[in-house]
């Protein structure tokens, strides 16, 4: 779930921010490590520190905002994880919740921020064929990952999910993403060699919860191969992303509700389990995941790449040592402890080493090309003023023609679309609860009568 989430959002608010395919490493994957609302990526919201202000007070801002973004995210998946292990086991309904507060997040965000309104555009056809997709994996996610809460601690969530890397890394270079190097071979080995000493130290391991731990890694690597080729050729920017898929994911975990929860639901506040409580726990959680997007929201906009990069196993930790002080109480085993160091600490060296490799590239191939293609003597065609009126004449007719094409969403359809979505989730699951309630069991076991 959130514990996903931020999926919406957190993993891959930096993707593409040098414009290379870096999103295949763990530091992007806003969702190998539990702690973040939804699935979204966010393509270039991490800016250069320093341009705006002096160094230290930079620096400053950058560390704040990283140690905000640890607590809150480490503090939603713990709180998650506490939530379902202490008799809240409706795992579809609690999505529900928490993305209808991201459509809101994202709404906000979309409609006050500068210039959004005018990106968020995207071919109607597209929206279910490129973005269904995608919501329906991350709604699934997030419900396999909440689900393996019940029969694992989220330290052994967060551990395992260390080795992420290796799936995301075999896969890229198997669809030809990312080139074959020794060097990430070597990372993939001791990151697995981390995950089976990881494994190995766990004492006591549900099966089952080990099942459904490695299934909601799976479907992460899913997400993030629909994320590379159906999302981000969309363009959008990441509140744009998340306004559109969001309101989807809050109605497809409606429909899963109505099929394998509404029963329990109804039979559990018949019985008298929805105490007042239960409502109080709900309305913290929702409001602890606006505040996991704001803070998000406030690190990627001081943030680089790597600075996401190195702030990532620091939240897994803080996970480990919440989790095992406030949720599953116990003590690591050494195993475990040097097995999760040996993947965070290999995951982190080869991410950092692969972000300046990428900005190297990039720099490298944009100096090769205006070599290559400089004429003996520039134009200068830049500072001549008709030039620059035909370029913004030849913009504006662009935007003209999407404007002019009936099957481009804009700014009014997507909020149409979520809207619906959301409405029409709720309604869906308000009707299967109440369809099987019985009124005088609810008002006898909440004394009402």
């Amino acid at each position: 779930m959130f514990v996903t989430a931020v999926t919406a959002y957190r993993e891959a608010l930096v993707v593409f921010r040098i414009g290379t395919r870096v999103s295949f490493s763990r530091c992007f994957s806003c969702q190998g490590t539990p702690g973040s609302p939804n699935g979204t990526p966010e393509r270039a919201m991490a800016t250069v520190p320093g341009d705006d202000a002096g160094g230290t007070s930079v620096g400053v801002q950058i560390l704040l905002a990283a140690l905000a973004n640890i607590v809150t995210s480490s503090s939603m998946a713990v709180f998650n994880a506490w939530i379902f292990r202490n008799g809240y086991h409706f795992q579809f309904s609690l999505i529900v919740v928490q993305q209808i507060v991201c459509s809101a997040f994202a709404f906000a965000q979309v409609t006050y921020l500068p210039g959004e309104k005018q990106k968020l555009r995207i071919a109607g056809p597209k929206y279910f064929r490129m973005l269904l997709p995608f919501a329906v994996i991350v709604a699934a996610k997030l419900y396999v990952q909440n689900k393996a809460f019940e029969y694992v601690s989220p330290a052994f969530y967060a551990m395992i999910a260390s080795t992420l890397p290796v799936g995301i890394t075999l896969l890229a270079i198997a669809r030809g993403i990312e080139p074959f190097r020794l060097t990430t071979l070597f990372a993939a080995v001791l990151v697995s060699v981390g995950g089976v000493l990881i494994k190995a130290g766990e004492i006591s391991l549900s099966p089952f919860g080990l099942f459904l731990t490695c299934v909601a890694l799976g479907l992460d690597v899913v997400r993030l191969v629909l994320m590379q080729y159906l999302v981000q050729p969309l363009k959008l920017t990441g509140p744009g992303v998340m306004l559109l898929s969001s309101p989807l994911q809050c109605l497809i975990a409606s429909i899963g509700a109505v099929f394998f929860e509404s029963t329990d639901v109804a039979l559990s506040i018949m019985a008298g389990n929805f105490p007042a409580m239960v409502w109080v726990l709900l309305a913290l959680n929702g409001g602890l995941a606006m505040l996991v997007n704001l803070v998000l929201f406030a690190f990627m906009k001081v943030s680089t790449a790597v600075v996401v990069a190195i702030t990532t196993p620091f939240k897994d930790l803080a996970i480990i040592v919440m989790s095992d002080t406030l949720v599953v109480r116990r003590v690591e085993t050494p195993m475990s402890i040097a097995g999760f160091a040996l993947a965070c600490a290999t995951s982190l060296a080869y991410n950092v080493h692969n972000i300046f490799r990428k900005e190297r590239e990039a720099v490298e191939k944009a100096q090769n090309e205006g070599s290559l293609n400089s004429p003996l003597i520039p134009a200068r065609q830049e500072k001549n003023l008709g030039y620059k009126m035909m370029k913004s004449e030849e913009a504006k007719q662009t935007e003209t023609d999407e404007d002019a094409d009936p099957a481009t969403w804009r700014y009014v359809d997507g909020v149409n679309a979520l809207l619906t979505c959301c409405s029409l989730g709720m309604l869906i699951l308000a009707t299967g609860v109440l369809a099987q309630l019985d009124p005088v069991e609810v008002a006898r076991a909440y004394k009402l009568v």
